[in-house]
């Protein structure tokens, strides 16, 4: 038998349907075998004492966002270099970014831009969804040739309309129909545009930052994803509800699914760990995203949507802003959305959830990778078997620390977990059988990841 590259032993390998003390031997980028005998190679990892998981997939991330349209953009403070590279750190072996291409750039020639940007760049494997804002009919003639590039995965918003992001009602119908015909999958950015404008202007004058929570009300996002999913159960697309923060939402989402409408969820970790009440703090700008924090008690509602299985998948919904953008327009009607969040993702989940038994390993491992696989159509990923590409991260239970924005590799300034002490972080993250990141020192080569081109089932 030919010389394996790398060889992980004395681990406990971890899926999403068990775990077990097992030596993981990896060539060509593939995992080739798991054994309990231990495995030489050119590379030998001593996992002793460590999980050995699948690499996360973050299945929502923008790198190197333009919120808004044109030279007025507020553009995060990343790219496909760096952005991967923190990802990685992170835990982190695969991304699906959100490529929401301006007005004036047909969606396919923004797509295939994109393609190219993190072809260069990335680290890691990668995939894109195709996100769509331009709400003329003729740009669903492009969507055949959008799958075609191995993306079957279309964002829609139903607000941000003073950004021109968002579609009406009637176009994300027959979207959704055509993207159904394909054999495509629909995601919505879930908050009702015409309430959150009213309240917005209705309370203009307020100089307090709880009011971007107070003006994006919890039933702004129940009643999307109500409307949404009569869409779903009338054209039988599929839909996945991305970032989901709150509790009303969650019970529509359950109603649809008894009754059979084909449609999934996500949820971040911001939205478990923190509720509005952070608005109040003197650096409460610094944490605002869309759709907001939320009031007291959907934290709880998500967690237990975790538990029971209602939802499928946690991402970051990665938008790294910077503090200085952010401090500089402070009103709640300026302040831009969104929070860096690749790197945390993975630590988060595991110290909140499974060593505060939340959640299983295997649940963590459900959430992070397998579901998102499967979910998404990425072929070869999410779960550690013979035959699958070699994306493991040796992740260590037993690690303390303090969290700080110091030590995070994207130069926001901030973290919104500054602070808090977690349990549990990766040592090796090891992309098709690459190690390219060790305790925390990005030793890969940018551009070495690969597109990966997606088929849902």
């Amino acid at each position: 038998m030919d010389e394996l590259d790398l060889a992980i032993n004395g681990g406990t390998v971890v899926n999403a349907d068990g775990q077990g003390r097992a030596n993981v031997g990896i060539r060509a980028g593939r995992i080739v075998t798991l054994t309990a005998e231990p495995l030489t190679g050119r590379q030998v990892i001593d996992a002793a004492g460590q999980l050995v998981l699948p690499g996360a997939i973050d299945s929502h991330v923008h790198f190197q966002l333009k919120q808004g349209q044109g030279a007025s953009a507020t553009v995060t403070e990343d790219n496909y270099v760096t952005g991967p590279i923190s990802a990685a750190r992170g835990g982190v072996t695969t991304f699906v970014d959100f490529a929401i291409h301006p007005r004036a750039v047909p969606p396919l020639d923004y797509l295939k831009e994109r393609m190219d940007m993190a072809a260069e760049g990335s680290c890691i494997d990668y995939a894109f969804h195709a996100g769509i804002v331009d709400p003329r009919p003729e740009i669903i003639e492009q969507f055949p040739d959008i799958m075609a590039l191995g993306i079957p995965s279309f964002k829609f918003f139903v607000t941000y309309r003073k950004w021109g992001f968002a579609v009406d009602l009637g176009f994300l119908m027959a979207a959704m129909a055509k993207i159904h015909a394909l054999g495509g999958m629909a995601c919505l950015h879930a908050e009702q545009d015409e309430i959150l404008e009213w309240l917005r202007t209705q309370n203009s004058a307020q100089p307090e930052l709880i009011y971007h929570s107070l003006t994006r009300p919890d039933f702004s996002e129940e009643i999307a994803i109500y409307e949404a999913a009569v869409l779903a159960r009338e054209t039988g697309c599929p839909l996945y509800v991305v970032h989901l923060s709150t509790a009303k939402g969650l019970a529509v989402i359950r109603r649809a699914k008894a009754d059979g409408v084909p449609i999934t969820t996500e949820t971040c970790p911001h939205y478990l760990a923190f509720n509005h009440d952070i608005f109040h703090q003197p650096q409460g700008v610094l944490y605002t995203m869309t759709p907001p924090l939320r009031a007291p008690g959907n934290s709880e509602a998500l967690w237990a949507g975790l538990a029971d299985g209602s939802i499928s998948v946690v991402s970051s919904d990665h938008n790294a802003l910077g503090a200085h953008v952010k401090q500089s327009r402070p009103h709640f009607l300026d302040v831009p959305p969104g929070l860096a969040g690749t790197e945390t993702l993975l630590p988060y989940l595991y110290s909140e959830g499974v060593a505060k038994k939340r959640l299983t390993v295997q649940r963590l491992v459900e959430l992070l990778s397998t579901a998102p696989a499967r979910i998404y159509g990425l072929a070869n990923k999410g779960a550690l078997r013979v035959g699958l590409d070699a994306d493991v991260v040796v992740f260590d239970p037993q690690a303390e620390y303090v969290v700080h924005a110091a030590d995070q590799y994207l130069p926001v300034g901030f973290t919104i977990f500054e602070g808090m002490t977690f349990t549990g972080r990766p040592t090796t993250t090891i992309s098709r059988g690459k190690v390219i990141v060790d305790h925390g020192n990005f030793v890969g080569s940018p551009g070495s990841g690969r597109f990966v081109a997606r088929q849902l089932a």
